[in-house]
């Protein structure tokens, strides 16, 4: 693309006009981030609430289901806040090469630009918008083009362990008072015991498409 513009073959674009753009899709991004993590704040008091709730009746099982919503809710709600972040920063880059395309009348590379960028395409929920951004930054000489995804995944085994000691974690800071003692209750009303399970079905069930939707 620049080769062309080189070339004489396509107009350059003016990099202030694409600065303009680039904050203003940041911004859009920002208010859609701030929605999402008042929704994941409501969500996870909700869940607070319910997880109180089944460890005064003594579901344990229930208890823990929830406790694996809340977990997932505030990674959510972390992710969201380190993407806030992460765009602010490339917006006071935008800002400081505004000011240099003022003054110099072109743009310089930015590392830190890319290293922002390099983060935010990996966001399930910006991918799309940040993937074309980075490509017309790329275009325009703002950053390097992105060779490879340098994405460092963790274990499976070792996510799965951590997010269990979060889960009994969450259960012990809400519920763990009124479990305690639970363990050395006689088994009695077998037959309420029975019954029990059949009315949680309902409840577990949504529960869970919750914790898929996440």
């Amino acid at each position: 693309m620049r080769f062309l513009e080189r070339l004489g073959l396509q107009k350059a674009k003016d990099p202030q006009e694409e600065m303009k753009k680039w904050r203003r899709e940041l911004r859009k991004e920002q208010r859609a981030m701030d929605r999402e993590i008042s929704k994941l704040e409501q969500m996870e008091r909700k869940s607070r609430d319910e997880c109180r709730k089944y460890g005064k009746e003594g579901r344990q099982d229930a208890c823990k289901i929830v406790a694996r919503e809340i977990v997932r809710t505030r990674a959510a709600r972390n992710r969201m806040l380190m993407a806030k972040a992460q765009i602010n920063s490339v917006n006071m880059q935008l800002q400081t090469q505004a000011a240099m395309v003022r003054a110099a009348g072109c743009m310089k590379k930015s590392t830190e630009v890319m290293r922002c960028m390099n983060k935010l395409v990996k966001l399930p929920e910006l991918q799309k918008t940040m993937m074309e951004m980075q490509r017309e930054m790329e275009r325009s000489g703002l950053i390097e083009e992105v060779v490879g995804d340098a994405l460092d995944e963790l274990d499976g085994d070792d996510v799965e362990e951590e997010t269990e000691l979060q889960v009994n974690k969450v259960v012990e800071e809400l519920a763990g008072d009124l479990f305690k003692g639970q363990t050395d209750a006689p088994e009695t009303l077998p037959e309420q015991q029975a019954v029990e399970p059949a009315e949680a079905d309902d409840d577990l069930d949504t529960m869970k498409a919750r914790l898929q939707a996440l």
